[in-house]
């Protein structure tokens, strides 16, 4: 009797040792999935730890491209503060704003005048400056699409989605492209700058 005693004692603190390692691995598997992280939220944004900003209010929304589909401009002009609450509505409101047609540009510059050569260098610089800002503006709304109170998604925005954004987004001007415009339209001054501009050489 005993024995038996005994058996039953060791096998009932096996089972409750193994329901509280299932507990706790069941825990530690859903935290990634809730929204742990601590946040604040104001009219506009939400800031993890305080300063870390976001524009997503669901925070389970992980892709949220669907808000490219036909209905976008409709639902652009006429968003309601949920929309504008949703993943990439601050992308698809900049995605709505017209790029400038650098030809067009240049054949009215052409028609008041200048030299195809200048026309160009004017257009391209022009192309260039806005490009800058559009690229800066890009780049906020898609770092602040990213956050997340719930780590799973906010790892999904950040390793898969954003990748994605910024594959298919309209390509940045690079340096090679720089140099192969300063060395074109340097001889203009005023209108672009010197070749040597960056090595801090400013003479024309």
């Amino acid at each position: 009797m005993k024995l038996l005693k005994n058996l039953y004692n060791k096998f009932q603190k096996r089972f409750k040792t193994k329901s509280k390692s299932k507990l706790i691995t069941l825990f530690l598997f859903a935290l990634p999935f809730l929204p742990i992280f601590p946040y604040v939220r104001n009219s506009e944004s939400i800031f993890l730890f305080g300063f870390i900003e976001g524009s997503v209010d669901n925070f389970y929304e992980v892709v949220g491209y669907d808000i490219f589909a036909n209905n976008e401009k409709d639902l652009l002009e006429n968003s309601t503060k949920f929309d504008e609450g949703r993943a990439l509505f601050d992308l698809a409101k900049l995605s709505e704003k017209p790029i400038p047609p650098i030809g067009k540009h240049k054949n009215y510059l052409i028609e008041k005048g200048l030299s195809k050569d200048l026309a160009f260098c004017i257009s391209m610089r022009d192309f260039l400056f806005y490009d800058y800002f559009y690229q800066i503006e890009t780049s906020k709304s898609i770092h602040k699409y990213e956050p997340s109170p719930v780590p799973i998604v906010w790892f999904v925005r950040s390793a898969l989605v954003s990748w994605v954004l910024d594959a298919v987004r309209i390509p940045d001007a690079d340096i090679v492209v720089y140099e192969k415009l300063s060395k074109r339209c340097s001889k203009y001054k005023n209108i672009f700058p010197p070749k040597g501009y960056l090595n801090n050489d400013f003479t024309f």
